[in-house]
C-alpha cells in the first residue's frame, strides 16, 4: 500500500487551521455543510469503486425499520453486515457506550457483524437524500435542510435529519416523529454524489485512493464534482488534527492528495 506525496508546509498550515477550527466548536462535524474558508475546502474527493448504500441493522428481525434501529452508509453493499468503516447515521447506545452518528465503525464495536437489511427490499421502500427549500428558491442552496426519506415527497415519522433541521434546533442524525416541526414539509431530490476525502493518502496498485480508517465522506452535491466545495455535506466528522500530529507527517513534496476518478 502506497501513499500519496502531501506538502510539508502545507500541511503544516493545514494542521493550525483544523487546531482552530476544532477550538471554535463542532462545524466539520457530521451533518455540516461546507463553507467559503473551511479548512477542507478545495480538497480533492475520491470516488467509491461501488456505489455506498443505505441500510439499517434489524434488531427485531421484523424487516422493518423501527425508531430504535440504527441506520448505516453501507460502504460495502456485497456483504450485508455492519462492517470496519460503515458510518452511522444514527446515534447507537449499547451502555456505558453512544455511538455518534457519523462515526465509524471500528473493530470490537458492539454492531460490528450486525445483519443489515438495505432499504428498497422487503418491506422497506427505498431511501434517498432529498432537501426542503428552505429559501424557497428551487435549487439545492446552503439553507436547505436535507433528509435520509423513505417516503419521497414529504418528510415523514421514521425520517432521518442528515442536517438536522435549524429554525426548531433539531440535530443531524435525529429521527422525525410525531408532531415534529418539519413533518409533512415537502423535499425535492438532492442532486450529486457520495464521494471521500482521502485522508491517509492510502492507495491501491492501480493508483486509486482507498476508503479506510478516518476518511471522510461527503456529499458531493455540485460541479466541480470529485473537490470539497461550499454546500457539500459531511457525513462523518472531519477529525484531522490527531492523525496530523502523531507524527505520521508524510515525507516532503508539493502537492495535496490528488486521485483521478477511475
Amino acid at each position: 500500500m502506497r501513499s500519496l506525496p502531501f506538502s510539508r508546509t502545507a500541511l503544516t498550515v493545514l494542521v493550525l487551521a483544523l487546531a482552530a477550527s476544532s477550538a471554535s466548536g463542532d462545524s466539520d462535524e457530521y451533518g455540516s455543510k461546507v463553507e467559503l474558508g473551511d479548512p477542507d475546502m478545495g480538497l480533492a474527493l475520491s470516488p467509491f469503486y461501488v456505489s455506498p448504500e443505505f441500510a439499517f441493522w434489524d434488531k427485531n428481525e421484523n424487516e422493518r425499520l423501527d425508531p430504535d434501529e440504527v441506520v448505516y452508509l453501507n460502504i460495502n453493499p456485497t456483504d450485508d453486515v455492519v462492517s470496519e468503516n460503515d458510518v452511522r447515521l444514527t446515534d447507537f447506545v449499547n451502555p456505558p457506550t453512544t455511538y455518534h452518528a457519523g462515526s465509524q465503525v471500528s473493530i470490537g464495536d458492539f454492531d460490528l457483524g450486525r445483519k443489515l437489511i438495505k432499504f428498497g427490499t422487503a418491506k422497506n421502500p427505498r431511501a434517498e437524500l432529498r432537501y426542503i427549500d428552505m429559501d424557497d428558491k428551487g435549487p439545492y442552496s446552503f439553507e436547505d435542510e436535507i433528509y435520509l426519506i423513505a417516503e419521497p415527497v414529504e418528510v415523514s415519522q421514521g425520517d432521518i435529519r442528515i442536517t438536522g433541521f435549524l429554525p426548531s434546533s433539531y440535530v443531524p442524525g435525529s429521527r422525525v416523529t410525531a408532531g415534529e416541526d418539519d413533518i409533512s414539509h415537502k423535499t425535492l431530490t438532492l442532486p450529486g454524489m457520495l464521494s471521500f476525502l482521502n485522508k491517509n493518502g492510502d492507495i491501491n496498485n492501480g493508483g486509486y485512493a482507498i476508503y479506510d480508517k478516518g476518511d471522510v465522506v461527503y456529499i458531493d452535491t455540485q460541479y466541480p464534482f470529485y473537490v470539497v466545495t461550499v454546500n457539500d455535506v459531511r457525513l462523518s466528522d472531519l477529525d484531522w488534527v490527531p492523525i496530523l500530529m502523531e507524527g505520521l507527517m508524510p515525507p516532503e513534496s508539493t502537492s495535496f492528495p490528488s486521485v483521478e476518478a477511475p
